[in-house]
C-alpha cells in the first residue's frame, strides 16, 4: 500500500514539473511571438514615408501573424499602422475604419490608455474626412472624462487635437486659442517631443496672423526648452522658425545669428533636412545684401536634398533660386528654375497619386480578407465541436461560402466603383489644383519679370511667346474641363445626323495651322470628298480636333500628321485614322488609356496634356455608337483610330 502511495505521488510530481515546464516553454513562445509582430510594426514605420509598398506588406505581414497566432493586443497594434499609412497618403475612410477596429479591441481589452489615444486620433481622422463637428463632439466629450478622472495629460492632448482640428477646418484663431489652453495646462511637467511641437504649432500660428512678437516668445521658450531637454530635432527647428520670423521683420543680422545656429546644430546632430532650412534661411537673410553668397547657400542646400531624395524640400529651393536670379535680372536662370520647380511637383503629385492607389488596395485587400478568415475559422471549431452533425456542418459552412461569396462579389464590385469615381475625383482635382494654376502661375510670374526687369525686344519676345503657350494651355484645359463637367452633370446627350466629316476636318486644320506651324508640322487630309457618317456632328469636331491637336503636340520638328478613312459598308461604319510620327506612347500606357484613361504627358516641345480630352473622345464616340483605338510604338509614333455608323 505505501509502495503504492509512493509511486502515485512521484507520478503526480512528474506531470505537475512537466506541466510548469510547459507552462514556461509556452510563455517564452509568447513572448517570441509578440516579438515578431512588433517587429513588423517597427519595420513598417520605418518605410512609411519613402516606400509605401514595403510598409503595408510588412504590416499586412504582422496583422496575419497576430490573427493567426490569436494576439488580438498585436492585431490592435498593426491596425493602428494601418491607419497611420493610410492617413499619411490621404485614404481617410480607410483609415477610420482601421482606427475604429483598435479601439474596439482596446476597449474590449481594458486597455483605456491606448483606447483614449485612439479616439483622439480618430477625431482627427473625421476632421481630415470633412466631418468636423463629429470630430469636434467626439473630442468635447473625451475632454469631460479627462475632466473627471483629473488626468492632466490626457486633457493637454484632446486639446492639442482640438486646436489641429479648426485649424484644418481653416479656423486658426480657434486653433490657437486650444493650443495655447494646453500649453498653460501643461506647466512645468516633463518636456516631451509633443511638447516642443505644441510650441512650435503656437509660434507657427501667430506668425500666419501676423503676431510676430508672440511668435518669437513661443519659438524662444521652445528653443530654452529643447535645448535643456536634449531634443535636437526640435532644437534645430525653432532657431530656424526664430530666424524666418525676424527675417519677416526686416531684422535680417539677428534672423541670420539664428539661422547659423541652427546650421551649427543641424550639422552637429546629423540632421540633413535641418541643415538644409538653415542654409535656406540663410540665403533669405542675404539676398539683398549678398545676392551671390545667397545662391551658394541654396545650391548647397539643393545638394543636400538630392542626396536625401526630399523632392518637396528642393522644389521650395528652386523657388527660392528663381526670385535671386529675378532680383539680379538672370531671367533666363529664373525661367529655368521656375520650371523645374514645376517639374518636381508634378512628379511628386503623380509618385503620391500611385502610392495612394497602391495603398488602398492593398490595405482594403487585407481588410476584407478578415471576413473571410473569421467564417473559415468558425467552419472549422464548428466542425470540431459537432462531429456527430456532419451533414448539418456542411450544409451550414455551404450556405455561409455561398453568403460570403456574394458579398465577396458585391464588395469587389462596389470597389470597382469606388475606385473609378474615386479616380475621376482626383484627375478633377488634379487638373484645377495643378494644370491650371500651374499655367497660371507662370503666366503671373512672368508679368512679374517683364515689369521689373530691362528686356531688350529679344527677350521680349521669348517671354511673350511663354505667355502665350502658357494662355494657350490654360484655355484648352479649361475647354476641355466644360466640356467634361457638361457631360457628368447632364449625361453625354446625342444628336445624330448625316454629314460630311470632311468638312469638319478641313475646319480644324485650319483652326490648327499656327500651332502647327510653330514645330513646322505638316497635317495631310487623305480622306474623300464624298463622305457621310451618321453622328453627332459636335462630338465629332471635338474628336477629330482633339486627336489632331494631341498628334502635334508629341510630333518632332518638320513631321507629319496624316487623317485618313476607309468605310466599311458591310459592317456599316467608316473607320477614321489620325497618325503622327512622333515619340510615341508606351506599353504601359496603352493599356491605361484602353481599360481607364491616359496621365499627364509631355509634348515633344514641353506641351503639357492632361489626357481629360482623351477621356472626353472615349465618352463621345461610345455615345454615337463607335470605337476608339490606338496603336503606337515609342519614338515611331501613334495612329489613332476610332469608328462610326455610316447610317441611323
Amino acid at each position: 500500500m505505501k509502495i503504492a502511495l509512493f509511486s502515485f505521488i512521484t507520478v503526480f510530481a512528474f506531470i505537475a514539473c512537466t506541466q510548469i515546464d510547459a507552462g514556461e516553454a509556452q510563455i517564452t513562445v509568447k513572448q517570441v511571438d509578440s516579438a515578431r509582430i512588433r517587429s513588423y510594426e517597427l519595420k513598417s514605420a520605418l518605410y512609411q514615408s519613402q516606400h509605401p509598398d514595403s510598409a503595408v506588406y510588412y504590416a499586412g505581414a504582422g496583422l496575419k501573424l497576430a490573427r493567426k497566432l490569436h494576439d488580438v493586443k498585436g492585431e490592435a497594434l498593426l491596425m493602428n499602422r494601418f491607419a497611420r499609412i493610410n492617413e499619411q497618403y490621404g485614404n481617410y475612410g480607410l483609415a477610420i475604419k482601421y482606427q475604429q477596429g483598435a479601439i474596439s479591441i482596446y476597449k474590449h481589452l481594458n486597455l483605456q490608455t491606448a483606447a483614449d489615444e485612439g479616439t483622439i486620433n480618430l477625431a482627427v481622422l473625421q476632421s481630415e474626412e470633412g466631418h468636423v463637428k463629429q470630430s469636434h463632439h467626439l473630442l468635447n466629450t473625451l475632454f469631460k472624462e479627462f475632466q473627471q478622472r483629473k488626468d492632466t495629460a490626457g486633457m493637454v492632448k484632446a486639446l492639442i487635437a482640438m486646436g489641429q482640428v479648426a485649424e484644418l477646418a481653416g479656423n486658426p484663431r480657434l486653433a490657437l486659442h486650444y493650443l495655447e489652453s494646453a500649453e498653460k495646462l501643461h506647466g512645468s511637467t516633463e518636456v516631451t517631443d509633443a511638447y516642443v511641437n505644441m510650441l512650435s504649432s503656437i509660434g507657427r500660428l501667430h506668425s500666419s496672423l501676423n503676431n510676430h512678437k508672440q511668435a518669437m516668445q513661443y519659438y524662444v521658450k521652445g528653443i530654452n526648452k529643447s535645448k535643456v531637454s536634449g531634443h535636437l530635432k526640435g532644437h534645430a527647428t525653432m532657431l530656424n522658425h526664430t530666424g524666418r520670423v525676424l527675417d519677416s521683420m526686416g531684422n535680417k543680422q539677428q534672423a541670420l545669428v539664428y539661422h547659423q545656429q541652427g546650421l551649427q546644430q543641424a550639422r552637429a546632430s546629423g540632421l540633413p533636412e535641418e541643415e538644409a532650412r538653415s542654409l535656406m534661411g540663410i540665403a533669405s537673410s542675404l539676398k539683398v545684401e549678398d545676392a551671390e553668397g545667397s545662391i551658394m547657400h541654396l545650391k548647397n542646400a539643393l545638394g543636400i536634398a538630392h542626396s536625401i531624395g526630399h523632392k518637396h524640400l528642393a522644389a521650395e529651393i528652386y523657388h527660392s533660386l528663381a526670385d535671386i536670379y529675378r532680383q539680379q535680372s538672370r531671367y533666363a536662370d529664373a525661367m529655368s528654375a521656375l520650371q523645374e520647380h514645376h517639374r518636381l511637383l508634378d512628379s511628386l503629385m503623380d509618385a503620391n497619386r500611385a502610392h495612394k492607389v497602391s495603398v488602398l488596395q492593398s490595405s482594403y485587400e487585407l481588410a476584407q480578407s478578415r471576413l473571410q478568415v473569421e467564417t473559415l475559422e468558425l467552419a472549422n471549431r464548428e466542425k470540431t465541436y459537432q462531429r456527430n452533425l456532419g451533414i448539418l456542418a456542411a450544409i451550414g459552412i455551404l450556405l455561409v461560402l455561398v453568403v460570403v461569396v456574394g458579398y465577396s462579389h458585391k464588395t469587389k464590385r462596389l470597389n470597382k466603383s469606388l475606385e473609378a469615381s474615386n479616380a475621376v475625383k482626383d484627375k478633377l482635382f488634379s487638373i484645377i489644383g495643378h494644370d491650371l494654376r500651374n499655367p497660371i502661375g507662370g503666366i503671373t510670374q512672368l508679368i512679374g519679370l517683364m515689369r521689373e526687369g530691362d528686356l531688350n525686344e529679344e527677350e521680349q519676345k521669348v517671354m511673350l511667346a511663354e505667355m502665350q503657350k502658357q494662355g494657350d494651355a490654360t484655355l484648352d484645359i479649361l475647354n476641355a474641363l466644360l466640356k467634361w463637367g457638361e457631360s457628368q452633370l447632364k449625361g453625354v446627350g446625342i444628336e445624330p445626323s448625316l454629314f460630311n466629316p470632311k468638312n469638319c476636318i478641313s475646319k480644324n486644320i485650319e483652326a490648327l495651322r499656327h500651332q502647327a506651324a510653330e514645330k513646322g508640322v505638316e497635317i495631310t487630309d487623305k480622306t474623300i470628298p464624298q463622305l457621310q457618317a451618321y453622328a453627332d456632328v459636335n462630338h465629332f469636331d471635338f474628336v477629330i480636333r482633339n486627336l489632331m491637336s494631341n498628334a502635334i503636340k508629341f510630333s518632332y520638328e518638320g513631321g507629319k500628321v496624316n487623317i485618313n478613312a476607309e468605310v466599311d459598308e458591310q459592317a456599316n461604319e467608316m473607320v477614321f485614322a489620325v497618325q503622327d510620327y512622333g515619340k510615341g506612347i508606351s506599353e504601359e500606357q496603352q493599356q491605361r488609356f484602353l481599360k481607364t484613361n491616359m496621365d499627364i504627358a509631355y509634348g515633344t516641345g514641353g506641351e503639357k496634356g492632361t489626357g481629360i480630352g482623351l477621356m472626353l473622345s472615349k465618352e463621345f464616340i461610345q455615345a454615337n455608337h463607335g470605337c476608339i483605338w490606338l496603336q503606337s510604338k515609342e519614338g515611331e509614333g501613334t495612329v489613332f483610330y476610332f469608328s462610326l455608323p455610316l447610317k441611323a
